[in-house]
């Protein structure tokens, strides 16, 4: 309970204790033996429970209540008056609104019973039990009813303030935890869209590289055709050198392209297969003899073309580039459950496999479709690009 309502209640408390023992005092006056010396008991058990059991032995405190209890019974039966009824009022008040129920309503029941025999047997002791005196005592019990009925409502108001507060302290800690989920959920946010622009730019990265390597190894290669042709046969020079210019114009519309859609103009403009075909046309007249071996029965989804295409181009740009080859093998098999595509070429081998941008480019592109890409070489020569995608039929989202 708040400050200023405990403030009214002790106010009250020992307002009702003075009332008493003054009452007392002019009607017994100061004998030891009176009821005085029940009154300082109580009042003594009361101040003791309040500021000492509370704190450090909590299990003596509903007995106490009582001993309070009967102690007060004893003041009633010795001072022979109604002015006892305060003190048992105080000790219901006090039950209901500081200590746990059901003892404030035991207490009542007791002190009722308690009041009308204490009263009972002091009247008659004095010769004084008549129905009149009685009766005055039964009046005054009544107002254990009026003090039991304020007590109960004050404390169901204090429960009912506490829940409230409990409440707001819940709403409060939750409102907290939902602001703090809340910046988790934008810091998570901000963090995936970096991965996704990360994500973005090496996908962008890998088109770009695999579109200019093709075009621009396929421009070399026909300039150094070009080179070899311009004295043994000056005429096809300009062929040369117009298929670089061809070349040159495709690669521009390849990287404007990659830039708007990141899929292959060529296989915008004809099916797959004829699409993987052309990249051997590319080298043709060069003295490269690039060989595709391809099943046309397959059905290969759309976003599964870009990636083989891409693998297909960059795997003979490396093999041209790097490799030196002269002859290109693509092979490109599966059924319902796999797709399998290989690219193999008679170049420069080598002991260990050091994977530049190319063929980091091929193992994103690979992992990106759900497949596994591996690269095998030795030192007699020969280089081999093999790919397989499991389930392929299933489409899949970058």
């Amino acid at each position: 309970m708040d400050r200023k309502t405990a403030l009214v209640l002790s106010l009250g408390k020992y307002g009702g204790y003075l009332a008493v023992l003054w009452v007392s005092i002019v009607n017994s006056g100061l004998t030891p033996f009176g009821p005085l010396l029940p009154f300082f008991f109580v009042f003594a058990l009361d101040n003791i429970r309040t500021y000492y059991l509370e704190d450090k032995l909590p299990n003596l405190i509903v007995p106490s209540l009582y001993v309070q209890m009967l102690l007060a019974f004893i003041f009633i039966f010795l001072d022979g008056t109604a002015i006892g009824a305060i003190l048992l009022i105080i000790l219901i008040a006090e039950s209901l609104l500081a200590y746990p129920r059901p003892h404030g309503e035991r207490i009542l029941l007791l002190s009722l019973a308690g009041l009308l025999s204490a009263n009972a047997a002091s009247l008659y002791i004095k010769s004084d039990l008549n129905w009149v005196n009685m009766a005055s005592t039964l009046i005054n019990s009544l107002f254990f009813f009026f003090v039991y009925g304020v007590s109960y409502m004050a404390r169901r108001q204090r429960e009912e303030k506490e829940r409230a507060e409990d409440a707001l302290e819940k709403l409060n800690r939750s409102r907290t935890e939902l602001e703090i989920a809340h910046n988790k959920l934008i810091e998570a946010n901000k963090e995936k869209e970096q991965l996704v622009a990360a994500e973005e730019r090496a996908r962008l990265a890998r088109e770009l590289h695999d579109t200019l390597a093709h075009t621009l190894t396929a421009i070399i290669v026909s300039l150094e055709a070009g080179k070899k042709l311009l004295e043994k046969d000056p005429g096809k020079v300009l062929m040369e050198i117009s298929k670089s210019q061809e070349q040159a114009r495709k690669g521009l519309e390849e990287v404007r392209l990659t830039v708007k859609t990141l899929r292959s103009d060529n296989l915008e403009k004809m099916d797959f297969f004829t699409a993987l075909k052309g990249l051997g046309r590319d080298y043709s007249g060069s003295g490269i003899d690039i060989h595709f071996d391809l099943d046309k029965d397959l059905i290969i989804p759309p976003s599964l073309q870009t990636t083989v295409y891409r693998i297909v181009q960059e795997s003979i740009t490396n093999s041209v580039r790097h490799g030196e080859a002269n002859q290109i093998k693509v092979r490109l098999s599966g059924n319902k459950q796999s797709l399998h595509l290989e690219v193999e070429d008679d170049g420069r081998g080598c002991d260990s496999i050091l994977e530049g941008h190319g063929l980091q480019g091929i193992r994103e592109r690979a992992a990106a479709a759900g497949g596994r890409v591996s690269f095998s070489s030795s030192d007699n020569g020969g280089f081999l690009v093999n790919l397989i995608v499991e389930d392929y039929l299933h489409e899949r989202s970058d």
